[in-house]
């Protein structure tokens, strides 16, 4: 299996939620503990996880804090994910730097926890270096259980699915993951995932039996598009796996969700 969103090492991520970080974890009534990452993946690489995209994010501008790049490279099993801070007045020569440096297979990017709206033409600049790598982009879309309840300038409008459809048509040597289906916005990520081919769908950040069952009940015409997902720490792998079990869905589809489609995804790795 492969785990295509994984916020690891415990200790770094909950430092870049900072004063967020207590909210979240109210928010998906989860059990946080910091244990070291060789021993986290140790632990679910015996629940048969093989591989892990780690998923780093620079949010210098908004947040005034950030989970570096460097975190991709303390495993063997991580799948390298970059970030870049698109708003900051150096984002492109820092993303062909980290590009040459790290050899990703692609970027987090964060539009809600980064501050911008996914078609700001300052960000288009940073697709089109994305596009010509033909590298795979894991965009947070829905809502957030990042600031649920408190004060912010998190916006969600930016996790709105259809932005995506615009970029997906500019861009379409790039690879798009949706992660969170986009929910509450779900039948509009389904919609563009069906039409668009380089637009994928991740299912982190719920447990299966609350998944909504417009995701099911399309997952055959979606099977090559699905993508296993926990959102580790916040919702835990090993329970996402046994709910999985019980979702009514032939082998060979949850197969394709539980590896083959993020395989393919990341072939060059």
């Amino acid at each position: 299996m492969i785990d295509f969103h994984f916020h690891a090492p415990v200790k770094e991520f909950l430092d870049f939620l900072g004063e967020y970080a207590e909210p979240a974890i109210k928010y998906f009534n989860a059990k946080v503990e910091v244990k070291g990452l060789k021993e986290i993946l140790d632990y679910y690489e015996s629940f048969g996880i093989k591989r892990f995209v780690v998923l780093p994010i620079d949010s210098t501008t908004f947040l005034g804090r950030r989970i570096p790049n460097q975190v991709i490279n303390l495993d063997d099993r991580i799948v390298k994910f970059i970030s870049v801070d698109p708003l900051k007045p150096n984002a492109i020569e820092e993303l062909k730097k980290a590009i040459k440096e790290f050899e990703p297979i692609g970027v987090k990017l964060h539009p809600q926890l980064q501050g911008f709206n996914p078609l700001d033409e300052r960000v288009l600049k940073l697709y089109e270096i994305i596009d010509s790598h033909e590298l795979v982009v894991v965009f947070h879309t829905g809502t957030s259980g990042i600031g649920a309840g408190v004060k912010s300038s998190i916006r969600l409008d930016y996790g709105r699915p259809i932005y995506f459809d615009e970029i997906a048509v500019r861009y379409n040597n790039m690879k798009i993951v949706l992660a969170h289906f986009g929910w509450p916005w779900t039948e509009e990520a389904i919609a563009i995932a069906l039409h668009k081919p380089n637009i994928y769908l991740d299912l982190s950040g719920w447990a299966p039996k609350y998944i909504p069952q417009a995701i099911w009940n399309n997952a055959k015409r979606l099977s090559d598009k699905l993508l296993f997902g926990s959102d580790f720490p916040l919702i835990r792998p090993e329970r996402w796996i046994e709910e999985f079990k019980s979702v009514n869905l032939s082998q060979d589809i949850k197969d394709k969700i539980l590896k083959h489609n993020a395989e393919r995804l990341i072939r060059k790795s």
